[in-house]
């Protein structure tokens, strides 16, 4: 019998820190990550590397940053040519690090990396979601093991119903790692593409725990009409179908936890909440992420991702931990947790950027650990660096800049990039982001060789000078 725990990944989609009863929401639903929270950790400052699926998931799933694995933006897996191709194939993936430790591997739900009409590497099984992921009760076809499947009905219910299966199926004598990827708090928001017993629970919220709809002067929504004169009955629409795909999740977190304690695994089992990135409904003056503003943005509310783990053996119940951690954090925390040495010669060349953050939550959690707070980020050719006290966002090679006093300015109100009482913050951070990059990209993927892609259609959705293209990223001049 294994001596390895289980390691349960809910890694969701569009689920912003913000929309959940234990992060203070007032009027959301949600027992199962409320209860996640309270026999766990919850972090408050965790953080996307990259605004955006697929880059963001990249980044947990290898540990690397989209720079060094060369996807910069969401890969159109609508199109054959992207949805074929193995994004990851130069990558060593956690599936494949956690399979050669001993880890039966499982997914469920979304992988978003390319491939996902077949099971990934270092998976032993997998129910996936091929091409386009469209609406969330609508017929679709799936992937189960590398065969197609034609399902009709809710997407996360489908989604749960496997990850079960596979659960009962896991070989006893491993330890199982299993990734469970729900699309429910993705776009297409309005009331009308959920569940009506779910929309029903919020016919009376008054979303107070939402700013007023003021859009942003650079606002590209996702799926909004209207701009600045949008239809208030529009926007409780959409308010009423997010509410309603987080509670859906929740729901269904319950039943997979459910099956965990009835037969006894619960405990034994690290369980990780957290989705890709951020979503802002309204928040900021836009509706979505990272690619719903042009110039792209870095924003609190598009990076800032939920993270609740539950892990009784080792981790403090009802702890808050307000230190600033991010994906590659994550990673790196969950090879910890398995055994696995990220040093030795197999791995010790690929220039891992995160570090394990066990030290803050275990028992008795060491608040005088040292712990470096700065956080990096990128989306295509913008980057930014995060630090506690401020937040700079380069746009290469020109601007627009940003350079916010999260301190002074936490709703990031003022962008104080090019005052003069400024100038020495701003050079000394554009400096260590120039430091820091230098250690963690490639020549072939850099993102700062986007602008010169050549046009090949291979994919992502990406603008240049203010234009909307198709653009393959990973194929440079």
């Amino acid at each position: 019998m294994s001596t390895q725990p289980n390691i349960l990944l809910f890694l969701t989609d569009d689920h912003g820190a913000w929309a959940s009863g234990c992060y203070g929401n007032t009027e959301l639903q949600t027992p199962a990550m409320d209860r996640l929270a309270a026999e766990g950790t919850r972090f408050t400052n965790a953080l996307t590397p990259s605004p955006v699926c697929s880059p963001a998931r990249a980044c947990l799933l290898t540990g690397r940053t989209p720079s060094q694995v060369g996807i910069h933006d969401w890969l159109q897996e609508s199109h054959e040519e992207i949805a074929n191709h193995n994004w990851l194939a130069d990558e060593i993936t956690l599936p494949q690090i956690l399979g050669k430790a001993g880890y039966y591997c499982a997914l469920s739900g979304k992988w978003h990396l390319g491939g996902s009409h077949q099971t990934p590497p270092g998976f032993d099984d997998t129910f996936g979601l091929p091409g386009a992921q469209g609406s969330h009760n609508t017929p679709n076809t799936y992937v189960l093991n590398n065969q197609p499947l034609q399902a009709d009905g809710n997407k996360s219910q489908h989604i749960t119903d496997h990850a079960i299966d596979f659960l009962e199926q896991a070989p006893k004598d491993k330890p199982f790692f299993l990734n469970v990827g729900y699309i429910a708090t993705h776009s297409p928001y309005e009331a009308k593409a959920h569940d009506p017993q779910l929309t029903h629970l919020y016919e009376e919220a008054t979303f107070s725990d939402i700013p007023p709809y003021h859009p942003h002067p650079w606002h590209q929504n996702e799926g909004l009409s209207g701009g600045r004169h949008a239809d208030p009955k529009d926007l409780r629409s959409r308010y009423q179908g997010y509410y309603a795909a987080v509670t859906e999740i929740d729901r269904n977190i319950q039943r997979i936890t459910d099956y965990l304690e009835q037969t006894g695994q619960l405990d034994n089992t690290i369980i990780i909440y957290t989705s890709d990135h951020g979503c802002a409904l309204g928040h900021q003056g836009f509706w979505g992420k990272g690619n719903s503003t042009r110039p792209l943005n870095m924003y609190e509310v598009s990076l800032k991702v939920p993270l609740i783990i539950r892990y009784p053996k080792s981790i403090a119940p009802g702890h808050v931990e307000d230190r600033a951690v991010d994906h590659y954090d994550t990673f790196q925390s969950i090879c910890q947790w398995a055994g696995v040495d990220l040093s030795t010669p197999e791995y010790a060349d690929r220039a891992y950027p995160g570090n394990h953050y066990l030290p803050l939550i275990q028992n008795n959690p060491d608040n005088t650990f040292q712990w470096d707070q700065t956080k990096y980020g990128e989306y295509g050719d913008l980057r930014m660096i995060r630090t506690p006290q401020y937040k700079y966002v380069k746009r290469y090679p020109q601007g627009p800049y940003d350079l916010f006093n999260l301190q002074e300015d936490p709703n990031e109100m003022l962008n104080r990039a090019g005052w003069d009482h400024e100038a020495n913050a701003q050079q000394q951070l554009d400096a260590q982001l120039t430091q820091w990059y230098s250690q963690y990209e490639s020549d072939q993927h850099t993102g700062l060789k986007v602008k010169q892609a050549r046009q090949h259609n291979y994919g992502c959705e990406a603008w240049r000078d203010g234009r909307r293209e198709k653009r393959g990223l990973q194929v440079y001049d």
